[in-house]
């Protein structure tokens, strides 16, 4: 463990001078999420303005619950991004060759060599969002309440990587399975709004299978109105995010013995 956590951060180094080697563009990649989510809010407010409320969710109640979405989305993306690239081309073009012949775990390796910066635009405007929000409507700020926002920040991020290794790991045996990760990841826009408002199979969806309602709208829900016991959804979150993961590991082995170079 202690030799990972070494070269792990020999990696990050790394990634982090190979993405600031062009300063501007790594800014620019910030701005363009900051802006980019900027205007998905405002087509939420957009669709909020024409009705008084949504299923009893203010305006800015709504705002707090986007504020949230992109927080473990954004710690997700800062570090595990690399999976999406396993999914579009590593495993297509042969390149996960080049992971193989190291003495050292493959998907250490995978997920090490990325480090996004542009998340950081995704932390920001995500925090920005909750305080600005959070002054202008009852938040109940309880011990439960603090920490399932937090287990559901870390653990929900876990989970939104697990998601990504499952499908990305389906590549080993289609070659590419990036439009899979797509589809999946794209649940979590659901988890923008109340799950309430949502049709029971949806509502079953976003719960139990691509759990985004559990550590995105669940968390928040309790914050705002209560209705969920504070701590049994945080213990769900970890414990899921364990098995989740161990889960998406073993296809990860599991298809990585199937692979076959592209021979180029």
């Amino acid at each position: 463990m202690k030799r990972y956590f070494k070269l792990y951060i020999v990696y990050l180094k790394r990634a982090i001078n190979s993405r600031l080697e062009y300063k501007k563009d790594a800014f620019i990649g910030i701005f363009s999420f900051v802006v980019s989510n900027i205007m998905h809010l405002l087509s939420l407010m957009f669709i909020v303005r024409s009705i008084p409320s949504l299923n009893g969710w203010s305006t800015y109640e709504l705002g707090f619950l986007y504020g949230f979405t992109m927080l473990p989305k954004a710690f997700d993306h800062l570090f595990t991004d690399s999976l999406w690239y396993v999914a579009f081309w590593y495993v297509r073009t042969g390149e996960m060759d080049r992971f193989l012949i190291r003495p050292v775990n493959v998907l250490f390796q995978v997920i090490a060599e990325v480090f996004q910066p542009e998340a950081f635009g995704e932390l920001i405007l995500g925090i920005s969002l909750l305080v600005t929000c959070g002054l202008r409507i009852d938040v109940n700020w309880s011990i439960g309440g603090v920490l399932v926002l937090i287990v559901a920040t870390l653990f929900g991020a876990a989970i939104i990587t697990a998601i990504k290794l499952i499908t990305c790991s389906v590549a080993f045996w289609t070659k590419r399975s990036g439009h899979l990760t797509q589809i999946t990841y794209n649940v979590s826009d659901f988890a923008k709004y109340p799950i309430d408002i949502y049709h029971p199979a949806i509502r079953f969806v976003m719960m139990y299978v691509v759990p985004f309602g559990l550590i995105i709208t669940v968390p928040v829900t309790i914050l705002l109105k209560g209705g969920y016991n504070p701590f049994s959804v945080s213990l769900t979150i970890i414990s899921l995010a364990v098995v989740l993961n161990c889960i998406g590991y073993f296809i990860w082995n599991m298809g990585l013995k199937r692979y076959e170079s592209a021979g180029s």
